[in-house]
């Protein structure tokens, strides 16, 4: 009787149990916060922006209302689109890497993280700005940053309803769903941008633009986070 005790008491105690991180929660509580009031506050031009990456005539009708990056609700936007992806990109690392990401404390990688992502958004601004002028293509550059802003827009409102369910849940198989979904997302943006640089034709100045100056700051910046 007492060796099967101790065996029920063994396998209890071998099942998992979601450990609470307060500050995961404090952010989902700011980020909820902040949906609710860009909700409220932005309806109409935030459900023209989830629109705006896969249909053209919303893209072209919020070109034509107003510049979304000149508006007051861009700096909102932006800090949730950015809290958003760097909580979700310090969840997964933590999830699959857990020793890389034990080095600091959670909220000391949202932090480095989140400063990171925001360097290289203005990183990313800058190079379009150098690009445009570099190539004559000063029309190309608004379009070019609002369809960025775009993207991480509708990617930070798809991963926020999955972040919460995961951490909360422990189903981190749906990382397999919403990285699908995601890819599909990026896959839309690039198509987007190509459509953009596609007036004069220089595909292969392009090319070289977005392999440097979008693809290659993610993974310098992915690089640097790991290992801190």
């Amino acid at each position: 009787m007492t060796a099967l005790h101790c065996l029920v008491a063994t396998q209890f105690q071998l099942e998992p149990v979601l450990q609470p991180n307060n500050w995961i929660t404090l952010i989902f509580c700011l980020l909820l916060f902040l949906f609710t009031v860009m909700i409220i506050t932005f309806r109409r031009k935030l459900f023209l922006m989830f629109r705006a990456l896969f249909f053209q005539r919303h893209f072209s009708l919020i070109q034509r209302e107003s510049k979304v990056l000149e508006d007051r609700v861009s700096l909102l936007v932006l800090l949730f689109d950015l809290l958003t992806i760097t909580t979700g990109l310090v969840m997964f690392c933590t999830t699959y890497i857990p020793k890389a990401m034990s080095k600091l404390p959670f909220i000391a990688y949202i932090g480095i993280s989140f400063f990171i992502l925001l360097m290289l958004y203005l990183i990313k601004l800058l190079s379009v700005s150098l690009y445009s002028s570099l190539y004559g293509r000063e029309k190309e550059r608004a379009p070019i940053n609002q369809s960025r802003f775009i993207f991480m827009t509708d990617m930070a409102v798809l991963s926020f309803p999955f972040l919460i369910v995961i951490h909360y849940t422990g189903l981190t198989f749906l990382y397999y769903i919403l990285i699908p979904l995601l890819t599909i997302l990026l896959g839309v943006w690039f198509y987007r941008i190509m459509k953009i640089n596609s007036v004069h034709g220089h595909g292969f100045q392009f090319f070289l633009y977005f392999c440097t100056l979008e693809i290659l700051p993610w993974l310098v910046g992915l690089k640097v986070l790991l290992i801190i």
